[in-house]
């Protein structure tokens, strides 16, 4: 689960700018509002897209199938021949052929035979597979830096968001693939990872070893970080019937590449939020501000008895209440004056107190007897959010923390609205 709890509602903020200035008149200024909120809600909107680059024979596709969890990818020596292939989800599975400014092509089932022999530009998949929801997984072709397909792979790379480079472990890190990993631009450089393939048919541990430390010395500024896996030991070891065989799957670098790419694809989508929720506060709120600003009009505030209107309301209007939010704001405040006050606290044990703090409002929320009924989707962001406090308990460092903290508050602003309901007028006695 990589997707951030209050991404669905910074999407609907954006929907409703864009609603509130449809009919608003043109100006420079609100033309490039537009176009910002629009890039942004579609950036929030879509999937992560994961792309898979490499030499040929450097096992990107047998990786993309592992990942996706089928074996869809035709893989080895004798492999078909096919363009771009993009793995995302769909409720049945289909598959459809595209062209660059041309309508697509639908054929029911995964038929990558039927779809590449239309010699399409880009082929889609679509499985019903859940980790397909939060990402989508691009196979490119494979390259090499002594011919053009080289220049395909770079044109490719500015449709994801991170790329995962394959190099083979048996003759990692050629001079070719440093040719060409140098023009990806800095940005996508630093959201993605270098995947050592056939880290398996290594001789031993020792040769493993050796050939990682070469690679992240030579490498320190050109990936995030250096991931060896033996991928056919991972789709073994996650095979295995009645439940995988998950010291397999750790051993063989299942495990750790799982996890760098649910940190690298969560820290792109952080980033896609919070630059559009700085946007709304500083550029779009304001902009709807001004544009709906009241006129002031002077009224006479005395009733017929001389009373103050204002007095009169606040007596007759119930008052508004929040108890969800005030008992969330007790519990959470506890573990973070923890956090500040005790420089040793184990960044396990402070997750783990979010993550049961967060289940426990979880199930609270699920009677929908204390949020407002068109906040219903508040306890899916509380789940999500459940899910990724447990996945932020298997990295190492700060980072967590400070992702814990953000998570919080996130969800302390969703119950601030979610849970503001008017509270029952006190009954009334007496003639």
């Amino acid at each position: 689960m990589i997707e951030f709890p209050g991404t669905e509602q910074v999407v609907k903020k954006l929907e409703s700018f864009l609603t509130a200035t449809e009919n608003t008149p043109s100006s420079i200024e609100l033309d490039e509002l537009r176009e910002r909120a629009i890039m942004h809600a579609q950036r929030l909107s879509n999937t992560v897209a994961i792309g898979f680059a490499g030499e040929f024979g450097a096992g990107k596709s047998s990786l993309a199938n592992m990942l996706a969890g089928a074996d869809i990818l035709p893989t080895g020596p004798q492999q078909q021949k096919l363009p771009l292939v993009i793995v995302a989800f769909a409720e049945e599975p289909e598959t459809s052929v595209g062209w660059w400014g041309k309508e697509p092509k639908v054929y029911s089932g995964v038929t990558l035979e039927k779809a590449a022999a239309d010699n399409p530009d880009f082929i889609s998949v679509g499985l019903n597979t859940p980790a397909l929801r939060d990402i989508s997984l691009f196979d490119l072709p494979g390259s090499d830096a002594l011919d053009e397909s080289y220049k395909q792979t770079l044109a490719l790379l500015d449709y994801v968001d991170c790329a995962i480079w394959c190099t083979n472990g048996t003759s990692a890190w050629r001079e070719t693939e440093r040719h060409l990993w140098r023009q990806v631009p800095k940005k996508l450089r630093e959201s993605s990872l270098l995947a050592v393939t056939h880290a398996d048919l290594l001789p031993d541990d020792e040769a493993r070893d050796r050939v990682l430390r070469r690679l992240e010395k030579e490498n320190s500024d050109m990936f995030q970080t250096v991931v060896p896996i033996g991928t056919p030991l991972a789709v073994k070891a996650m095979s295995q019937e009645p439940e995988p065989d998950f010291r397999l799957w750790e051993s063989c670098g299942g495990s750790k590449l799982a996890e760098v790419i649910l940190r690298v694809a969560s820290e792109y989508r952080q980033s896609d939020l919070l630059s559009a929720r700085n946007d709304l506060k500083d550029h779009f709120d304001p902009f709807l501000a001004n544009i709906e600003a009241p006129v002031t009009v002077e009224h006479d505030t005395s009733g017929a008895d001389g009373q103050d209107v204002h007095t009169s309301l606040s007596v007759s209007l119930p008052p508004l209440n929040n108890p969800i939010l005030e008992d969330w704001l007790v519990a959470i405040a506890g573990i973070c004056n923890e956090l500040r006050e005790n420089a040793d606290i184990e960044p396990s044990s402070f997750l783990q107190s979010c993550q049961e703090i967060v289940e426990d409002f979880a199930d609270r929320l699920d009677s929908g007897t204390e949020i407002d009924a068109s906040a219903d989707w508040v306890p899916g962001e509380f789940e999500k959010a459940t899910d990724l406090l447990m996945l932020l308990q298997f990295e190492s460092g700060d980072a967590p923390l400070r992702d814990a903290v953000g998570i919080l508050a996130q969800l302390s602003d969703n119950l601030a609205w979610a849970g503001s309901t008017v509270a029952s007028a006190p009954t009334k006695t007496g003639t």
